[in-house]
């Protein structure tokens, strides 16, 4: 299974062990007004599809990937070198990281001694420092820390969510340094499809990502692009203030379609009595008795 539809997956699971009944969460059709989808799902108390990703993430209960716990039993043995830094950075890359794989990650170098892979983790959760046998290690994070790039915000709608190795941020609370080397970065977004890239923070502002809609069609025939959408009432997708629709629409039967094509019916129903009445109108019509 791809990594983004497995976090999709684990994402969806969790919701349903925390809440059995839960509100429907919100997608954004791309022809919705982002300022009248935010005021609605305000006043309805509904979340939105960022805030329901980012409260379950945070929420979730899940351990480290077990590729992570291998690699770090592996690395403790052979010791640091390049090979295990080399390994060390692809499975970064290649999995969608959660905040054990972060903790187990930061504890392997502390072990190994590796500061810049220690400081990496340290700035981009702060937190993890309280998980350190000796916090005096992080004394020379601040000089291996650069800014990122000023336009970086620039790839984010206002509410967007950018998940850094995991890390979600807002895009009011983006962090203002990091260690220089590459990231697993990701948009999430109300109303495009998540985005994925690795690369460095310069490669990430300049990257040119299309923009897939979750939403395709309009409020009367629609299609929810959510791969691992398994529980229709659990969203809903927004297309206007007076438009709100299920995650998926009902099944077309042919007396909805045909109530939604009255006028075609009726000029098809004419159109087929002309076209049978036209021959009559030039036969002579005779009536023999028996």
């Amino acid at each position: 299974m791809p990594q983004n539809h497995f976090r999709q997956f684990i994402v969806f699971a969790t919701v349903l062990i925390v809440s059995e009944v839960a509100t429907a969460v919100l997608f954004q059709s791309s022809m919705a007004a982002s300022e009248e989808f935010h005021k609605y799902a305000l006043q309805n108390n509904q979340q939105t599809y960022t805030q329901w990703f980012r409260d379950v993430i945070r929420n979730s209960t899940e351990e480290a990937h077990p590729q992570v716990l291998e690699f770090s039993q592996q690395a403790l043995k052979e010791g640091p070198s390049k090979q295990v830094l080399s390994d060390w950075d692809l499975l970064r890359h290649s999995i969608d990281l959660n905040k054990p794989d972060r903790e187990v990650f930061t504890l392997l170098a502390e072990k190994l001694s590796l500061k810049k892979e220690l400081c990496r983790y340290i700035l981009l959760d702060t937190e993890l420092a309280n998980i350190l046998e000796s916090p005096s290690i992080l004394q020379n994070c601040p000089q291996r820390a650069q800014p990122l790039p000023q336009h970086l915000d620039e790839q984010l709608e206002p509410t967007d969510l950018l998940v850094v190795d995991g890390k979600i941020f807002t895009k009011s609370q983006l962090p203002q340094k990091l260690v220089e080397g590459t990231y697993h970065w990701e948009i999430i977004s109300n109303r495009y499809e998540d985005r994925h890239f690795v690369g460095t923070a310069a490669e990430f502002v300049k990257q040119k990502f299309y923009l897939q809609a979750w939403v395709s069609g309009d409020c009367r025939d629609y299609k929810l692009n959510y791969k691992n959408l398994t529980a229709p009432p659990q969203f809903e997708v927004y297309f206007s203030k007076t438009c709100v629709n299920p995650g998926i629409p009902p099944e077309k039967t042919f007396s909805s379609w045909a109530s939604e094509h009255k006028p075609l019916l009726w000029g098809l129903g004419i159109l087929a009595a002309g076209l049978a009445v036209a021959p009559l109108k030039n036969k002579t019509l005779v009536v023999t008795s028996p």
